[in-house]
Formats: C-alpha cells, structure tokens, sequence
C-alpha cells in the first residue's frame, strides 16, 4: 500500500494539525498521541485525536494506519528530499521517505 503526497501540502497539513493542540493538561497527551492516516477518492485524510486535515494524495491504499504524532513533527523539522514524500505500509512496517518505524493498520477506525 502506498499514498503519496506534495511535501509542501503534506507539511501544511501536519502544521493544522498541530495548530489544533488543545491547551492545558490535555496539550502533552495530543502532541505524544497517534496520527491516523487513510485514503479516499483522491484525498488523503490525517487525523489525531478529533482533528482531521485532508489533503490531496494519489496511491493505492486500505484501512488505517497509525503511527507517532512525534514522527509527523519531525518530518516538520527536517522534511525528507523531494518534492513528493511517499508512505509505504507493508507488514507492520511504514515507511515515510527515508524514515521506516514500526506501524499498526486496521481496517475500522477507532479513534
């Protein structure tokens, strides 16, 4: 399975969701929670928490795979080469450009 997607529409999207970071107690829990991510009809869909960003994105993908909030914000930091950044979901491993981690897919949301 893989979704791909512009850097600079996948960084935008990751910077929404960080922008809807509740404040007080409940910031510390959101920021180290889960980003879950699955495509449909075009569009790739981020979401944490209750926040969702959609995004424009082409791919072949099924169901929902999570992975750390903290990797999403890395890829804000130092984001990968190219103009596309690629995720790649196979056997419990994602690859996200360069990064490869650990990752689990389910094919019911429940969030």
């Amino acid at each position: 399975m893989h979704i791909k997607i512009e850097k600079k529409a996948l960084l935008d999207a990751i910077q929404k969701l960080e922008a809807k970071k509740p404040i007080g107690k409940a910031k510390k829990a959101y920021l180290t929670g889960n980003v879950v991510i699955s495509l449909a009809d075009k569009t790739a869909i981020l979401q944490l928490n209750t926040a969702k960003v959609a995004v424009p994105a082409d791919g072949a993908w099924e169901g929902f795979v999570s992975f750390p909030f903290q990797i999403a914000i890395a890829l804000l930091k130092i984001p990968p080469k190219g103009e596309v950044i690629t995720f790649e979901y196979l056997e419990g491993s994602l690859r996200i450009g360069p990064i490869k981690l650990s990752a689990s897919h389910t094919t019911h949301l429940s969030i």
